[in-house]
């Protein structure tokens, strides 16, 4: 084809169709356009024009310990979508950082429905409940599964605290270190921390061979941290994201571990929105289509457009549903009209409404208003008798929690009413 002709396929309704507005794989743009009349005998040509023009426009991400060539198309889809998640988290965040009554309380609570719905996701048996009941009583965890959720919270705690420091090696290392702590089983045991030294499958997948693992993690972080080309740095996160499964440099751990990266390469770069949301929420419920991600990426040339183009995705959809949580917490706001309650009361109804398994008592509660026992006393006895908390004794002592029933009336016609 002419270069002129290669520049009016730029405009035409094919290109626009599916590659910019979205962004389909060879087979289901053939599959469409057979629809529309076009033979088997015209469609070869048409694909690899398509092809042949993605990658001439692509970001390319070579490694040298890597036989495939990687790439992928930064198309209008793209960019738009990760315009949108930064519009609507920063607008999250901002909305978060004004309202220090629940800051910090919902930043924990979004780091552990991560934590949660990642174990969950790898396996662990366990509902959203019980597993905040485990992380909020403090108690030593039990079994493996408990181990996963527990670890998993340490992972993101510790990504929050190091986001400063650079990804290397050693971070990836530390990271399986936590995510692994008595989760390893028979000889994998040894390799808490490690890399695996020997071969690895998953799914249909092998992941590279062993001696080529220490190379092409200095590449992936190089690529994704030095590289030429300018790209958003959220790509970025997914891109580590991505090669930390294709590498698969641990003989268990490595969805998690990978997961906690994404975390840090974003947070690291800034895009503090990101700790708002949970991946792996949307992993748990489309996890098929997680897994064919990575399919189309192999069966496509090795086009990694597919799997950010999903993880943007997941990340919308985790935007939607904390959106909804903050919405349902502002609307709260109006207990202090309702019922006369004091700010402090109101800041308390929130917090707990994130955490309904978690109790306070009257000495923590009073620090964390700075008040006397006796004001932090009334204060508690006041939201008893207007039946929004419950008294409960334990080991000797007058302990309060939420009352999700007499919320859950409250605010019936609220939408995220049950993501919290």
């Amino acid at each position: 084809m002419s270069r002129k002709n290669d520049f009016e396929f730029l405009n035409s309704n094919l290109w626009l169709n599916y590659t910019q507005q979205r962004y389909l794989t060879p087979e289901e743009i053939k599959y469409r356009l057979k629809q529309q009349g076009t033979t088997e005998a015209e469609w070869p040509s048409i694909s690899q024009e398509i092809v042949a023009t993605r990658k001439t426009g692509s970001i390319t991400l070579f490694f040298k310990s890597i036989e495939p060539k990687f790439w992928f198309y930064p198309a209008d889809v793209i960019h738009k979508k990760i315009n949108e998640i930064e519009t609507l988290g920063k607008h999250l965040y901002e909305q978060i950082n004004k309202n220090a009554s629940f800051k910090n309380d919902f930043l924990l609570d979004s780091a552990i429905e991560e934590a949660i719905t990642s174990a969950i996701y790898e396996g662990a048996h366990s509902t959203r409940a019980q597993a905040e009941q485990l992380i909020a009583s403090g108690e030593r965890p039990k079994n493996k599964d408990e181990w996963m959720l527990i670890n998993n919270v340490k992972a993101m705690k510790w990504v929050k605290s190091n986001q400063q420091n650079a990804l290397t090696k050693e971070v990836i290392l530390h990271l399986h270190r936590i995510v692994t702590e008595n989760t390893l089983e028979g000889d994998d045991v040894n390799f808490q921390g490690k890399f695996r030294n020997d071969r690895v499958f998953v799914g249909p997948h092998e992941g590279i061979e062993h001696t080529k693992i220490e190379q092409a993690i200095s590449e992936m972080i190089q690529l994704t941290t030095n590289n030429p080309r300018y790209f958003h740095p959220l790509l970025k996160g997914i891109l580590v994201h991505y090669f930390m499964g294709y590498i698969h440099p641990f003989f268990d751990g490595n969805g998690r571990t990978a997961r906690a990266l994404f975390y840090f390469k974003s947070m690291r770069n800034n895009l503090n929105y990101v700790e708002l949301l949970s991946v792996s929420a949307y992993l748990r419920i489309h996890g098929k289509q997680y897994e064919n991600s990575f399919v189309k990426v192999k069966e496509n040339e090795y086009d990694l457009t597919y799997f950010i183009d999903f993880c943007l995705d997941s990340m919308s959809s985790a935007l939607k549903e904390v959106s909804r949580k903050v919405s349902y917490l502002l609307r709260m706001a109006d207990l202090k009209e309702r019922f006369e309650l004091s700010q402090t009361q109101v800041g308390l109804m929130q917090r707990m409404a994130l955490h309904k398994f978690r109790t306070i008592d009257i000495e923590e509660y009073s620090q964390q208003i700075s008040k006397s026992r006796e004001f932090a006393r009334q204060e508690l006895k006041g939201l008893l008798d207007l039946n929004l908390v419950s008294e409960i004794k334990l080991s000797k002592k007058l302990v309060y929690n939420v009352n999700a029933e007499k919320l859950k009336e409250l605010y019936k016609e609220e939408p995220g009413i049950e993501q919290i």
